[in-house]
């Protein structure tokens, strides 16, 4: 068989040429078959009830995890305003883990945090390193579906810390916490409202808040409200919470948590609070800048009354006079962030 080439004699125009023993046909004209068949078959639709159901499992738990990391440093010499080196760290990892049930009409909220820091003071050439941050605490939730949004809840929430916390004077040291030193539990059943995703509002009126120190050799109970020959502070009374997170703008986040509590049997419009709240803004994904606020007030927990001086008041028995005060504390600064 030959072969057809194309060429351009030119540039501006092109030819075929055909070799021996090529050559160009019309193809005939197509014709008609009266007597084509389309071979059909009957689709037999029972087979179709053999088809595997496909069963989707629910996932009940959901998890995720949050930890961030601070480290500031201040290095001074020879700084004529005063001031003292030093270097503090911040670590706060906190978990979560979500049940839901719509078939039981069940649902749980549970976190745990960790939150930690340390501060290493120098001073005559040496670092004194002294705890400056430190608290373990669990928050349990059980919601069972009640009427509208309303739920019928069970919570427990648990406060401690890690590591023992001192006091510091001029002239001595003294040990006031340590694991389980002070612990406060908190159990109630009551009602959970819940206007939207972000907020919650609980409202326990049969609730117990215990007050534990197990070690009155080393730590002084009193601090805490519980008598000289005790080692617990037991209180039935109404707990009420508000937890509510809300988002200003797209990379900052306002996370507000507020605890109270009332005595039925000792001073019930005496009420302790504790209201944490923490605002978060995304740098990056990996970087945030945090201002976290903490107070807490307790009307059984006695602190030193202090003059202008910073000298303890005497009260009219000659012993350092003491009264319930505000706790409160600040925390701003640059925050690494692993998600997870």
């Amino acid at each position: 068989m030959g072969t057809a080439q194309a060429k351009n004699p030119c540039y501006h125009s092109s030819g075929l040429y055909l070799e021996q023993g090529i050559s160009f046909r019309r193809p005939g004209k197509q014709g008609n078959y009266s007597d084509a068949r389309i071979n059909l078959q009957e689709l037999d639709r029972s087979k179709l009830l053999d088809v595997r159901k496909i069963t989707i499992k629910p996932q009940y738990w959901k998890y995720r995890s949050e930890a961030s990391f601070a480290l500031n440093l201040a290095l001074m010499t020879n700084w004529v305003k005063g001031g003292e080196s030093n270097i503090s760290t911040m670590f706060d990892i906190t978990g979560y883990a979500n049940y839901t049930n719509k078939d039981l009409k069940l649902s749980s909220n549970h976190f745990a945090r960790l939150k930690f820091g340390l501060i290493a003071l120098m001073a005559a050439g040496k670092y004194d390193l002294r705890k400056n941050l430190d608290l373990l605490e669990t928050n349990s939730k059980l919601n069972h579906k009640a009427f509208g949004k309303f739920d019928v809840s069970g919570i427990l929430l648990f406060k401690t810390q890690i590591a023992i916390g001192k006091t510091y004077t001029a002239t001595e040291t003294k040990v006031v916490s340590k694991f389980m030193n002070p612990a406060i539990l908190t159990v109630g059943l009551g009602l959970d409202y819940k206007p939207n995703k972000n907020t919650s509002i609980n409202f326990s009126p049969l609730s117990y808040k215990g007050t534990f120190v197990l070690d009155t050799a080393k730590i002084d109970q009193t601090k805490y409200g519980i008598a000289n020959d005790k080692r617990s502070k037991n209180e039935p009374g109404a707990s009420f919470m508000i937890s509510h997170e809300y988002k200003p703008y797209k990379t900052v986040t306002v996370i507000n948590r507020l605890q109270l509590f009332t005595n039925y049997i000792n001073n019930p419009l005496n009420i302790d609070v504790d209201w944490e709240m923490i605002v978060t803004a995304n740098l990056n994904w990996f970087t945030d800048v945090r201002f976290n606020t903490h107070l807490i007030f307790d009307d059984d927990t006695k602190t030193p009354v202090l003059d202008k001086e910073g000298k303890e008041v005497l009260g009219l028995d000659g012993k350092p006079k003491k009264a319930a005060m505000i706790q409160f504390k600040e925390l701003l600064g640059f925050s690494f962030i692993f998600r997870f």
